[in-house]
Formats: C-alpha cells, structure tokens, sequence
C-alpha cells in the first residue's frame, strides 16, 4: 500500500520521507521503500502531528507533499492541482465539508518554525488554522479525480475489499483498452 503512494508522488517530489511510529516500522519499511528517509515519532501516542514535526525536520526542500500512507489509490493529478494551486500560500489542502490536511502541500520552512515555536498545536488542523491557506473545492479536485479515489483510505477489511475491487476493475478496463488497440491497430 505505502509503495503505491510513494509511486504516485514520488515523482513530483525531489525526495521521499516517511514519518513512522517506531523503529520497527523502519525496518518492515525499508525493503519496500529503499529510496526513502525515515522519521520517528519523538513522542508516541500524538497522532499525525508528530509525524508532521519529525517529517519536517527531516525533509529538506521547501514543499512538502503530505500523503496518508494507507491511501493506496492516491491519484498524482490530486497533487499537481496543488502544485498548480499554491501560489505565495503557506499550504494547499483540499476541501470537502471538512478540509483534509492529510492530502496537501505545505511549506517547509514556514511548518518547521511554526511547529518548533509552539508544542501546543496538537493536530494537522491545528497546524492549518495558522497558515495562509488555500483550500482545493470539490469541482476542482473531482476534475483530476472523477471518482475520488485519492481519499479512500484503508482502515478496515471493507475499505481493502473496495480497493482491491477498484484495481481490478481498473486491470479489466485496461486489458479491454490493450485489445482494441492489438484488434484494430489504433486506439
């Protein structure tokens, strides 16, 4: 799951870092990721925030693409949008009812001194709430994800049973596309 969403962004993104709850994540993690770095959490029990503190400190470039690592089927359009999107702002993030600070582009050096002068800032929508945001709107974000795959997350056997579901289908519709084009000779 986690190698899906590191194909999906890597590419837009100059280096791979992935903030993990301990050292045995590390090491279950790095066959799968090789190319990555690694932060661990400081303190456990904070939820993402930590890994947002950690994941900062160790990434050096001034973007920061944030990613769910359970988010298998993660589209790079979502994160080209953002990129497209983000301007002179501090973070893009997308907006539903709610916005998801799980699926953004921050900057880093901004995050890294707001997160280093205040411990309190207990969530990533915390974090949020302090930055010159623009928020991504649905019409926006279903224009490069129809269905939008990029915020199904994999929490439950539910959630696998659907993605799974979903990549086959995908496999299939791919297949039919590979034979008309062997059958006729064109697309």
């Amino acid at each position: 799951m986690v190698r899906r969403v590191a194909d999906a962004i890597g590419p837009l993104a100059g280096e791979l870092v992935v903030s993990v709850a301990t050292s045995e994540m590390v090491s279950a993690l790095q066959p799968i990721l090789p190319e990555a770095a690694f932060s661990i959490d400081r303190r456990s029990d904070r939820g993402p925030i930590e890994g947002f503190r950690g994941g900062f400190d160790v990434a050096i470039g001034d973007r920061v693409l944030v990613a769910p690592c359970d988010a298998p089927l993660l589209r790079p359009e979502l994160y080209r949008l953002f990129l497209r999107s983000l301007g002179r702002h501090e973070c893009v993030v997308s907006k539903f009812d709610v916005f998801d600070p799980l699926r953004a582009i921050y900057r880093r050096p901004v995050v890294t001194r707001i997160l280093r002068s205040d411990e309190s800032i207990a969530s990533p929508s915390a974090l949020v709430d302090r930055l010159r945001c623009r928020f991504v709107d649905p019409d926006r974000i279903r224009a490069v994800d129809p269905d939008l795959s990029s915020f199904l997350d994999v929490n439950t056997q539910g959630d696998l049973d659907e993605v799974l579901a979903r990549l086959e289908r995908q496999s299939r519709e791919g297949k039919r596309r590979d034979w008309r084009i062997d059958a006729s000779g064109s697309p």
